[in-house]
């Protein structure tokens, strides 16, 4: 007997959108948000050295999960909350790792604190700047590689990305979390749905079983909305990861700045770094206006294949207010949280020239990052992600042939099985309407530990379809592991051990999965039918 109405369905999805009401609690506290990035400069409240100041002494004794010099403190057995695991793919370069660790080492030797554990990452996003998270990780997008001139300037934008986690901030500020959460709910909400909608309960003997038999419809709109979540992960991670407020990014200025010099790089490379970060900033506003076209059209199909015009319509009007705010704020976001470049440069200069008086005539060092950007690995892999870029670029505008062109041009021995380059293949076959080539190209990546989530998502959902649930249940296992987390794939692991014979197992899980509040409806249906 198959429990399978349009009323269940319509209980579920409900379910999953209840996790979007925070979703829009944030939205429409965005303008309020932001407006709170402001406050006075501290740049001219102290004499010295800022780090030889009290209110950064507080912070130089610790004793907790950061601190030491061994062990790893980022995503190695923490449960990671989801709206804090990475969205990018993580690239793998030994040699780039290892010229970067060597920066992160030097910066850190200069604190006089107590040692804290601080790891470094390379991730695909084209973004400029790196960004930290609040279990030590400095991620640093190939974006800005590809445009710095000088390990000088790469040693400011990590000593800045240091300040931050030896200054607590991610202590002291939500920001982040709550609008990082806003980006990447949606895409969640549309899997979840239409995993829930094409769910079954089977009657056999005495018990019941969930039975996942994907629909063409409901696999077309999870394809979908992973394919636009990727896209626009390149650019939408670091956008909203280092939303920090104003006084918090003058200290990690001031900071960051004092390690920078202490280590014996430039104090001119600031203003190189500034002006690069301005001329990025000036390209955001229109990719968050891609990022929520991208998404709106993908929730739209969602509502369609469950029947739900009216939720859809109603729901529509919300993302067309939320774009309309988000993108209102976009510039004002950039210019108060880290104020406008032009205005950090006169702070700084100003401080150095108070501080600093002999250092400010050091010159920028080109050379070191020029030797190692000629190393045959890191021009290999710089090289191709550029290249790639302009590729997604591409399949972005609608122009599938370029795009193909440029991904096949970016495919290099090194580069051709990391997991972005197998996406952006994996995107533009699905853009041709050919998904057996598209799929194929999930079977040539050689590091899932290196991929996204979302990445991650269509992979488990591929074993599902194929019923293939042993399979599928050894990548959940694998994610959670990488991640974690273990709630980004929940649902579909209860229904994994279902399908396998594990029952009990499955309801224990659905039992974990009532616990988190965006999913809770949804799992607790399938746990009382299953019952």
């Amino acid at each position: 007997m198959r429990i399978n109405s349009t009323f269940t369905k319509l209980t579920i999805i409900l379910g999953s959108l209840c996790a979007i009401s925070a979703c829009q609690s944030t939205i429409e506290g965005v303008g309020d948000a932001m407006g709170n990035l402001t406050g006075k400069s501290i740049h001219n409240s102290f004499d010295g050295k800022y780090i030889s100041q009290p209110q950064v002494a507080e912070y130089k004794q610790r004793e907790d999960e950061f601190s030491g010099t061994e062990g790893v403190i980022s995503y190695s057995g923490k449960d990671i909350p989801k709206q804090q695991i990475r969205q990018s793919h993580v690239v793998h370069s030994p040699r780039l790792k290892k010229y970067l660790d060597g920066i992160l080492d030097n910066l850190m030797a200069q604190w006089d604190g107590s040692p804290v554990n601080v790891q470094i990452q390379v991730v695909h996003s084209q973004s400029f700047a790196p960004y930290a998270d609040s279990f030590g990780m400095i991620s640093i997008p190939i974006g800005t590689l590809n445009n710095v001139e000088s390990e000088d300037e790469l040693a400011i934008l990590i000593a800045h990305e240091v300040s931050h986690i030896l200054m607590r901030h991610h202590e002291r500020d939500a920001v982040v979390q709550d609008n990082k959460e806003n980006v990447n709910m949606l895409a969640s909400a549309i899997v979840m749905a239409n995993v829930a909608k094409d769910t079954s309960f089977v009657k056999q003997g005495k018990s019941r079983t969930l039975e996942y038999n994907p629909s063409e419809q409901g696999s077309d709109n999870i394809s979908k909305a992973m394919v636009y979540n990727a896209v626009i992960q390149t650019v939408s991670d670091s956008v909203w990861n280092t939303a920090w407020k104003r006084t918090q990014e003058d200290e990690a200025d001031l900071l960051g700045f004092d390690l920078a010099i202490a280590a014996g790089y430039s104090p001119r490379a600031h203003s190189h770094v500034l002006e690069r970060l301005e001329n990025f900033q000036g390209k955001q506003e229109g990719m968050l206006s891609a990022f929520w076209e991208k998404q709106q059209e993908a929730l739209t199909g969602a509502f369609k294949a469950g029947d739900l015009g009216g939720i859809s319509q109603q729901f529509n009007a919300f993302l067309v207010e939320g774009l309309s705010t988000s993108l209102s704020t976009a510039a004002d976001y950039f210019q108060k949280r880290h104020m406008a470049p032009d205005v950090r440069e006169e702070n700084i200069k100003s401080y150095a020239l108070r501080v600093y008086r002999d250092e400010v005539r050091r010159k920028v060092d080109r050379q070191k990052w020029n030797e190692v950007k000629e190393v045959s690995e890191v021009a290999t892999v710089l090289s191709s992600y550029r290249v790639a870029f302009e590729a997604s670029n591409a399949l972005s505008a609608g122009d599938i042939d370029t795009a193909m062109s440029l991904a096949r041009e970016s495919q290099t021995s090194i580069t051709k099985n990391h997991p972005y380059m197998r996406e952006l293949m994996y995107n533009i076959r699905m853009a041709k309407g050919d998904s057996i080539k598209a799929m194929q190209n999930l079977d040539l990546i050689e590091r899932w530990q290196d991929a996204s989530p979302s990445l991650v998502e269509i992979r488990i959902e591929r074993l599902m379809k194929q019923q293939k649930f042993e399979d599928a249940l050894a990548a959940i296992e694998s994610a959670e592991n990488t991640f974690g987390n273990e709630s980004l794939f929940i649902l579909q692991k209860s229904i994994a051990l279902s399908n396998t014979g594990n029952n009990e197992e499955a309801l224990s899980t659905l039992d974990k999965c009532e616990k988190y509040d965006e999913f809770k409806l949804s799992c607790q249906s399938l746990r009382e039918r299953i019952t």
